[in-house]
C-alpha cells in the first residue's frame, strides 16, 4: 500500500503547479527549463547518496526512453496550447481522457490485462471529473474550440504513454535512470526556448523555483517511478484524478473560491474511485 500512497503524494505535490505557475508569473518554458535543471543535479546527488545512481543499460532500451521523453514534452506542450486555445474545463477535461487511453492501450503495449475493478471505478471517476467541469465552465463545443478541444485530447493520449512508459520501465528496475533522462531531456529541449523569451527573474522567483526543483520536479517523480514498480498503469492513471480533484480545495484555501454542491458530489465520485482501486489492490495483496 505504501506505493499507492507514494502515488497520492505525488499527485498532491503535482496539483500545486497550478498556483505555482500564478506565482511565479512566468513564461512556462521558463518555469520548465530552470525546475528540470535545478532537478538534474538534484536527483542524481539523491540517488548518488541512496547508492542508487548508475545509467548503465539505458542505451538497450532505448526507444522505451524516447518514447517517455517524447511523451513527456508533448503532454506539455499540447496541455499548455490547450489552455490557450480553449476554456480551463475544455482542457482539463480532455487532458484527463487520459485513464481511458491508458485501460484501452496497456493490454496491447504491456500485456496488461484489464481489471474489473478499472471497469467499475474508471466511468466514476470520468463522471465526477465532468461534473467538476460542469461546475465550473462547463463544455464549449463551438468552432473556435476545436484546435483547443483537439489538444486537450492529444495531450491526454500523451499523458497515456508517459503512464505505460513510467509503468514498463520501473518494471524493468529502471525508474531512477527514467527519472534522470527525462529531466535531462527536458532541460535541453526547452533551453533555447527559455533564453529566447523575454523574463526577469525576482528574489521570490528564485526561492520559488528552487522549491519547484526540489519539490516537484525532484521528490515527486523519484516517488512515482518508484511506485510504478509494483502499481499497474490503470489504477495510476485513475489515482491521477486526485491532482484536478486537489484543485478544488486549494481554489477555496488561497482563492477564495467556494467549491458548488455539483464539483463537492465529482469529487466525492473521484475519491470513492480511488478507493475502489486501492480496496482491490489491498484484497490481492492480501490473497497473496
Amino acid at each position: 500500500m505504501n506505493n499507492y500512497l507514494k502515488i497520492v503524494v505525488a499527485m498532491l505535490i503535482w496539483s500545486t503547479w497550478g498556483m505555482m505557475i500564478r506565482w511565479l508569473s512566468l513564461p512556462t518554458v521558463v518555469v520548465l527549463f530552470y525546475t528540470a535543471l535545478i532537478a538534474s543535479a538534484a536527483v542524481p546527488i539523491v540517488l548518488k547518496a541512496r547508492g542508487e545512481f548508475a545509467l548503465g543499460g539505458v542505451s538497450t532500451v532505448w526507444p522505451l526512453f524516447s518514447a517517455l521523453a517524447v511523451s513527456s514534452i508533448v503532454n506539455n506542450l499540447t496541455y499548455f496550447y490547450a489552455l490557450g486555445h480553449t476554456t480551463v474545463s475544455n482542457a482539463v477535461f480532455t487532458h484527463y481522457t487520459a485513464p481511458v487511453f491508458v485501460a484501452v492501450l496497456a493490454p496491447f503495449l504491456i500485456s496488461e490485462r484489464l481489471q474489473m475493478v478499472t471497469v467499475i471505478s474508471l466511468p466514476l471517476a470520468v463522471a465526477g471529473m465532468l461534473l467538476i467541469v460542469l461546475a465550473g465552465d462547463g463544455l464549449q463545443l463551438g468552432e473556435e474550440h476545436r484546435l483547443g478541444i483537439i489538444a486537450g485530447t492529444l495531450s491526454g493520449v500523451a499523458y497515456a504513454f508517459l503512464i505505460i512508459a513510467s509503468r514498463r520501465l520501473s518494471q524493468m528496475m529502471m525508474h531512477h535512470k527514467a527519472v534522470v533522462v527525462l529531466l535531462w531531456i527536458t532541460a535541453v529541449v526547452t533551453a533555447p526556448a527559455a533564453f529566447l523569451v523575454d523574463y526577469h527573474l525576482t528574489s521570490r522567483n528564485v526561492i520559488l523555483l528552487v522549491t519547484c526543483g526540489l519539490v516537484h520536479s525532484t521528490i515527486a517523480p523519484l516517488l512515482y517511478f518508484s511506485a510504478m514498480r509494483q502499481v499497474i498503469a490503470q489504477h495510476a492513471a485513475i489515482l491521477g484524478y486526485i491532482e484536478p480533484l486537489t484543485a478544488v480545495p486549494l481554489a477555496f484555501l488561497f482563492l477564495s473560491e467556494k467549491p458548488s454542491a455539483t464539483a463537492i458530489v465529482g469529487g466525492i465520485l473521484i475519491l470513492f474511485s480511488g478507493y475502489l482501486v486501492v480496496h482491490a489492490a489491498a484484497g490481492n495483496r492480501h490473497r497473496l
